[in-house]
């Protein structure tokens, strides 16, 4: 179900790697030639030389476009909060509320969309997901919220997007399971924001 709702979304060309080969990969020339990359990954093992490389992607102005728990990668790489836009901590952090984050499985989600004007957001009316939350998570500031919503059990804030050097970065918290995956908004949402990190969807 995964695939098939990237194979839904439009005309893209998508290839799929994984770990630790995605990361190798970066030493290579060939991922260069991608307009975009998507995170769904929660890996934690990066060398110097992978994290510079990966530096070098930004400054060539690759789309970037983090879902769900691709929010928890490289907890020990700091700059990797401030080029995905936010972080959730497995091992606590010296910030109010000073704890771990949190998960809660199966919630009904109301989704707000926070900026209606965005091409990535744009057309799309409130709406309700079934998916994971996740709380106490650190965003960063200078982000632009895209969709919020109030559940108790999540972080109010559920998307976003910002620049890092020349990239534009584009962060989606919904997207656990198949629930979300064959959500006509989500697919929706995803689709713009591919577009949009690459430089499209009327932006």
């Amino acid at each position: 179900p995964f695939f098939a709702m990237f194979h839904s979304l439009g005309n893209f060309d998508i290839d799929t790697l994984s770990q630790p080969r995605a990361n190798r990969s970066l030493l290579s020339d060939s991922i260069g030639g991608y307009d975009a990359i998507i995170f769904y990954d929660m890996w934690q093992e990066i060398n110097l030389e992978e994290k510079e490389a990966f530096i070098r992607l930004t400054e060539k102005g690759t789309g970037l476009v983090f879902l769900h728990h691709s929010l928890v990668s490289y907890q020990e790489w700091d700059e990797f909060e401030k080029i995905r836009g936010g972080k959730y901590y497995e091992r606590g952090y010296d910030y109010p509320p000073n704890k771990l984050s949190g998960y809660k499985h199966d919630i009904l989600m109301e989704v707000t969309v926070a900026d209606p004007t965005h091409p990535i957001t744009k057309g799309i009316d409130a709406f309700q997901i079934f998916d994971e939350g996740y709380s106490n998570i650190r965003i960063m500031t200078g982000v632009n919220p895209l969709l919020t919503t109030d559940h108790p059990d999540c972080s109010d804030i559920i998307a976003w997007e910002h620049t890092y050097n020349n990239s534009r970065v584009v962060y989606i918290l919904p997207g656990h399971d198949r629930h979300a995956w064959s959500d006509s908004n989500y697919r929706s949402i995803l689709a713009n924001a591919i577009k949009w990190s690459v430089g499209g969807a009327g932006n």
